[in-house]
């Protein structure tokens, strides 16, 4: 994954393997005049609101239907609202110059669209769990945590109508790829106080200045996109529409495709083997991890707050035959926290600071040595006196498999454990609130660099009800923040990690992988291994 979290110097690190600045989108090739995407999705969103989106198909709507001063795509950085930018000697200083674009209410988009849009992300009555996105912004951090009142000190400037002027607290490399993010995206100042709590609750609660406008929102069913006449780049857009289905079950969105009612899906686990090798499956690293998280202030579950209890159930779980069973093998077992596909400073993260915290099989005899630690530091005598509740979401990244963990703790420590499944929405709720016990979620990476995984773990909006909280951790994060050589840096970082392994607010389950078939006509959709955007179709086409 969705923090008031600080964004180190050089967070962006190789934020993507090749950004290029671009003059246009990619024309198409030979293409269907018009045409209908159709795909699926496992979970409604929960908000049109950019500033407060947190998750990766929210994101990848929010692409389609809004524009930042740039367009990120497939590695590129396009110009997007903005047509050009200069940065200042220094690096701290960059100067966006805006065209003629118009919001799908044809008024003009102005700098002061994204100078309210920025400090609205910034502003802590927002409480946005992206707000830590800006904290490389001159004054983001202070203005959001509450040492600086004043917005005006924040250094984001609308000089006039057209021209606005951003400065950092310190040169950031790839700066402006991260401005394509949805928390960066221009909204409105007169709408979003004329809606009110209901701005971006429904489709005409938003406007839109992208290359697609919401038409429709059926809430848990479908969401329909068509061309927006007004984006300024309508001549790159071949889509004349797209329906997204809200299909929880990744069976019947798989059914849906080989009906021709989608033109692409997600492949389900049982089906893997046999389409593995077909010529319209491929396959891709998707940088998510998922990982079980306690809440620590569970009055009634004291062990939940026991670091050796913690880790006894990281140790107790077969992360190997748990993929083999649940996935066919179509993942990888997390024995650390950071995936192998994110950058390190010369090569990948993970072979610059190879790391096993947890092994890939079990190992019961260090589980239960940790349980007995934990039982005599808790003063409990049995076992059978220990358990929890542990919540997951009816998408089946947490779904599928879920009892095979909970076989496994009660097979290899004897503690009983109690599965509630609710909606994925309802989940992040709770997950916000505090209300669960034991919780298998997901993150997935908003850039290519480690700290994009690291800074989950700072107090922020998501933490503040799990009763973690480790200064010697936060003191990590923010000494790497200051770091300007990258190689010291990524040595911080390395032993946050293992600073967090060991302190277990969580434990690693697995890295996800995703097989998906398409359509052989359905070209230019972009899936990204790496990033916010999963699925971009923006310029993708159907091919006659």
């Amino acid at each position: 994954m969705k923090n008031k979290r600080i964004l180190a110097l050089f967070i962006i690190l190789f934020l993507m393997a090749s950004l290029i600045i671009e003059g246009c989108a990619p024309s198409g090739e030979s293409t269907s005049k018009g045409g209908q995407l159709k795909f699926s999705i496992t979970t409604d969103l929960a908000t049109l609101d950019p500033q407060h989106m947190t998750d990766s198909f929210s994101f990848s709507i929010a692409n389609a239907l809004y524009e930042g001063l740039v367009r990120v795509h497939n590695g590129r950085v396009l110009p997007g609202i903005a047509s050009s930018w200069d940065v200042s000697d220094d690096k701290l200083t960059y100067t966006f110059h805006l065209r003629d674009a118009v919001w799908s209410d044809g008024s003009k988009i102005t700098a002061y669209d994204f100078e309210y849009a920025i400090k609205r992300l910034l502003d802590p009555k927002t409480a946005s769990n992206y707000a830590f996105i800006g904290y490389y912004i001159l004054n983001g951090e202070e203005f959001n945590t509450g040492k600086i009142s004043d917005s005006e000190m924040v250094g984001v400037k609308a000089l006039d109508d057209k021209t606005l002027k951003i400065t950092l607290k310190a040169p950031t490399k790839y700066f402006d790829g991260l401005l394509g993010m949805a928390s960066f995206m221009p909204v409105k100042k007169d709408f979003v106080e004329r809606m009110g709590e209901k701005f971006g609750a429904d489709a005409d609660k938003a406007l839109y200045n992208g290359p697609f406008v919401l038409k429709e929102w059926k809430h848990e069913q479908e969401l329909v996109l068509e061309k927006n006449p007004n984006y300024w780049n309508k001549d790159e857009i071949k889509l004349n529409e797209v329906r997204v289905y809200i299909v929880g079950d990744k069976n019947t969105a798989y059914q849906m495709y080989e009906k021709g009612q989608v033109d692409f899906a997600d492949v389900p686990e049982a089906l893997i083997e046999s389409v593995i090798s077909g010529e319209n499956t491929q396959k891709y690293n998707t940088g998510r991890v998922y990982f079980i998280r306690y809440n620590m202030k569970s009055k009634d579950k004291p062990w939940l707050a026991n670091e050796n209890f913690r880790k006894a159930i990281g140790y107790a779980i077969d992360r190997e035959d748990f993929i083999k069973m649940a996935f066919k093998g179509v993942a990888y077992p997390a024995t650390r926290f950071i995936p192998p596909d994110v950058n390190g400073v010369e090569k990948k993260y993970v072979e610059e600071f190879p790391l096993e915290f947890y092994p890939s099989k079990a190992d019961v005899t260090k589980a239960k040595e940790y349980l007995s630690k934990a039982m005599q530091e808790l003063g409990v005598s049995e076992t059978n006196k220990i358990g929890f509740e542990l919540m997951v979401d009816d998408t089946s990244g947490t779904k599928t498999g879920v009892e095979i963990i909970q076989d496994m703790l009660r097979r290899n420590l004897g503690i009983d454990v109690e599965i509630k499944t609710v909606t994925f929405k309802e989940r992040l709720q709770r997950m916000r609130n505090g209300e669960y016990e034991v919780m298998i979620t997901r993150w997935g990476p908003d850039y290519n660099d480690p700290m994009t995984y690291l800074e989950y773990w700072l107090p922020d909006e998501n933490m503040k009800n799990s009763g973690w909280e480790d200064q010697t951790y936060d003191g990590m994060i923010k000494n790497a923040g200051k770091e300007t050589d990258f190689k010291k840096r990524a040595e911080i970082m390395f032993e946050a990690e293992k600073y967090i392994l060991n302190k277990a607010p969580m434990v690693p389950l697995y890295f996800t992988q995703n097989v998906w078939v398409k359509k052989s006509e359905l070209q230019n959709l972009v899936r990204a291994p790496i990033g916010g955007v999963d699925i971009d179709f923006v310029y993708a086409f159907l091919k006659k």
